[in-house]
């Protein structure tokens, strides 16, 4: 028999902030909706959906799917992923996000990784003897413009929507991989982690600057990054094509007022040919500024790189 394999993915760990249950509506990145129903106590009920040669992306060995399973209205079920297989009955891995309980929380996820096409097939049963009917919702983690794959196109379509959260005007759910209702540093890897290379794997190198127009043209104060007159100014640089560049929000502080990273800021896109350009989300105080990026490419590594910035608003009349 078949031993039910577990794999490690740090995001699926997040500590829920906000909770998204699921709605009657289809989202982008959907790949299949069902219905089931759990008629005994322990009885394991299976629903399927068919992933597509294309939704598989080229050069990983697999990708990640999402699977959501929520009690039906009415239901008594507290739902159960208990195991996913691909076709032939084969067992694929299996990590569990969030369980159902009862109250509001009415909603399992779960997730699986496969590289096959064909069905991918939930097991479902109940918690402590429930039964009751539920609906089913797999999604393509990653898919955040819903055509069916995960490529460069969803990358710029997750940037405008990081760190959004539902009731935002900017929030997608197909980009809340995990459907707790907030779009953080935690979706952003795992659609890294599914997304098509834009090349073939190189190092990760990080070059990052201020714009050459904001720096001043004289003989200013000399740090390891740059000075400027100006209170809003241009980040400008180079890393591997396809990378979302994330800003830190240098006022995140852990009590004791000890710097800590928490990535909060927006994110930015790495064109095809890994050149980057983007205001920085947080002006200048007059001193020292610290500018910390978090990268993160199609390969699976990060990269943390700091740009200070020495503003010398005093001088702002010496521009030209």
């Amino acid at each position: 028999m078949a031993r039910l394999k577990y794999f490690r993915l740090h995001p699926w760990m997040e500590g829920l902030e906000v909770r998204a249950m699921l709605s009657g509506a289809s989202i982008a990145n959907a790949i299949g909706e069902s219905v089931g129903r759990v008629s005994t106590p322990r009885e394991v009920d299976k629903t399927s959906a068919i992933v597509a040669p294309g939704n598989l992306t080229p050069r990983r060995r697999a990708n990640t799917f999402a699977l959501f399973v929520k009690a039906a209205d009415g239901s008594g079920l507290q739902p159960r992923v208990v195991s996913t297989s691909s076709d032939q009955g084969v067992l694929l891995p299996l990590r569990l996000g969030r369980v159902a309980g009862t109250g509001m929380n009415r909603t399992t996820v779960a997730f699986t990784r496969t590289g096959r096409p064909g069905p991918l097939t939930t097991g479902v049963t109940g918690a402590e003897g429930t039964t009751g009917s539920y609906g089913a919702l797999t999604t393509l983690v990653g898919d955040v413009n819903g055509d069916g794959k995960v490529d460069f196109d969803d990358v710029a379509a997750f940037a405008p929507a990081a760190n959004s959260k539902i009731g935002d005007p900017n929030y997608l759910a197909s980009a809340d991989f995990n459907h707790n209702g907030v779009i953080n540093l935690y979706d952003a890897k795992a659609l890294m982690q599914n997304v098509q290379p834009l090349t073939k794997a190189i190092r990760q190198e990080v070059a990052v600057h201020l714009a050459p127009g904001d720096q001043p043209r004289w003989n200013a104060t000399k740090i390891s990054g740059a000075s400027t007159v100006f209170k809003n100014f241009t980040i400008v640089g180079r890393t591997t094509p396809g990378s979302l560049i994330i800003e830190d929000n240098p006022k995140a502080e852990l009590p004791g007022s000890n710097q800590a990273y928490k990535f909060s800021g927006p994110a930015h896109v790495a064109d095809a040919d890994g050149y980057f350009s983007f205001k920085s989300s947080f002006p200048n105080e007059e001193g020292l500024n610290n500018n910390d990026l978090l990268f993160l490419d199609p390969f699976g590594h990060q990269m943390i790189r700091a740009l200070p910035v020495f503003w010398i608003p005093y001088a702002a009349g010496r521009i030209g």
